[in-house]
């Protein structure tokens, strides 16, 4: 029986239905909530047909509740009835999370899975716990402890969000760091971009000069000299795009697969591959056709694969591999080399910060994929091990993502057919 304190029944009629209905959402709708949460976490419903089941069937217990269960002037719910089908919709959906986060092998995928895992599902447990299991057992109140673990909950959620990004929220100190950096080094941007472009003009002319004084029957020379064409021209074509600023970038949006872009890039990196022996594995799980600017994410590409190669050893091998979520497409290029410590990886995308400890190398190429991927609204991260290889992840809003391709073969290799992806 329940008892109705005086100022309780001083309450307006609709203050006491609108308490009771928001009550029976909080009971019945949050671990409906939740567990469809963990289902599409764990992406196993693939159909719109399953989709539809799932939410209807899975929507009867909350429907029920209502109708037996009275909400005015008051909720009254039967806490050991209610367990019996909140506990499995709780647990299912925690151990959905934590699965799903465990088989996931896409590096940037399962980063952003093991966060979300470690923020929701201590949260859900605990708040199962409080709400519903002490009070079917008769222990009541525990409940009013829950804004102290809600309030460590979202501390935790603060500290993921500022250290590593968590559900497309991230703010960084780094971040934060190296925009300030560019527009420091940005007054320097014009001399460089002009004096490179004058040049790479004077080698086009050379080149061409020869290629026409070489006799057409001298086929490799030939072949080499309209790669040096084919380079100094997208250099020049890039050149030209580039203003006065590093982090101002002149974009002219065309749509353009993905795919014909890593093709590209790779085209413009033969002599480094075949001086390095090394192999290139396309993975597409399937084929974005994106609108953006083709010469910029074509060099971005040219930049990633380029410094792969340069951290591997002769015969290591190169994997280009696509795939999307919800919110995003990306496009990882992860190499077999020597992979990056902690403590530098966190610079990598820094201007002037290089690895390669070697005169000719500015650390710029990094900072300029940085720019290209946030002027596109997308985002470039990487993850490494030492000695377990790094993997330089695009991730391309979908948004900008206008049309998808069926996949390709997994096997499909753009270039040492012999060599098979892990093989050194």
């Amino acid at each position: 029986m329940t008892v109705l304190l005086g100022h309780e029944l001083d309450r307006p009629s609709w203050i006491l239905l609108l308490d009771g209905l928001l009550s029976s959402i909080g009971h019945y709708g949050t671990p409906y909530a939740i567990l469809i949460f963990g289902l599409v976490f764990a992406d196993v419903l693939k159909t719109p047909l399953q989709k539809r089941l799932c939410k209807l069937s899975f929507f009867a217990p909350v429907v029920a509740m209502c109708a037996i269960y009275p909400v005015y002037p008051e909720l009254k719910a039967d806490y050991k009835v209610l367990a019996l089908w909140v506990t499995p919709y709780i647990l299912g959906a925690n151990l959905l999370m934590i699965v799903s986060t465990w088989r996931e092998k896409r590096p940037a995928i399962k980063s952003q899975k093991l966060l979300t895992t470690i923020v929701v599902v201590p949260m859900t447990s605990f708040a199962l716990v409080t709400n519903i299991w002490l009070e079917a057992i008769g222990i009541a109140g525990v409940w009013n402890y829950n804004p102290w673990i809600i309030g460590v909950q979202f501390l935790l959620f603060v500290y993921i969000a500022i250290r590593y990004g968590f559900l497309g929220v991230q703010v960084r100190v780094e971040k934060q760091r190296r925009d300030s950096t560019m527009k420091a080094v940005a007054s320097g941007t014009l001399l460089l971009n002009h004096a490179i472009k004058n040049e790479i003009a004077k080698i086009d002319l050379l080149a061409g000069r020869l290629k026409n004084n070489v006799p057409e029957f001298y086929a490799k020379p030939h072949e080499d000299i309209d790669l040096v064409l084919r380079s100094t021209r997208h250099v020049l074509e890039l050149s030209a795009r580039i203003q006065q600023k590093l982090d101002i970038l002149d974009l002219e949006p065309s749509e353009f697969w993905i795919s014909d872009c890593a093709e590209q890039a790779v085209k413009l990196l033969e002599p480094l591959l075949e001086s390095k022996g090394a192999g290139i594995v396309k993975q597409f799980d399937i084929d974005l056709k994106v609108v953006g600017d083709s010469v910029h994410i074509r060099e971005t590409i040219a930049n990633i694969v380029k410094n792969a190669l340069e951290a591997m050893d002769n015969g290591g091998t190169v994997l280009l591999k696509t795939y999307r979520t919800r919110r995003d497409a990306y496009l990882d290029i992860t190499d077999t080399g020597k992979g990056i410590e902690k403590a530098k990886r966190a610079l990598v995308f820094d201007p002037f910060y290089s690895t390669k400890g070697r005169a000719g190398n500015y650390g710029l190429g990094l900072t300029y994929c940085y720019n290209v991927m946030q002027k596109h609204g997308g985002s470039i991260s990487v993850k490494s091990r030492p000695g377990q290889g790094t993997t330089f992840t695009l991730a391309f809003p979908m948004r900008r993502v206008v049309a998808f391709a069926s996949a390709a073969p997994p096997s499909d290799r753009l270039h040492h057919p012999e060599k098979a992806y892990g093989q050194n």
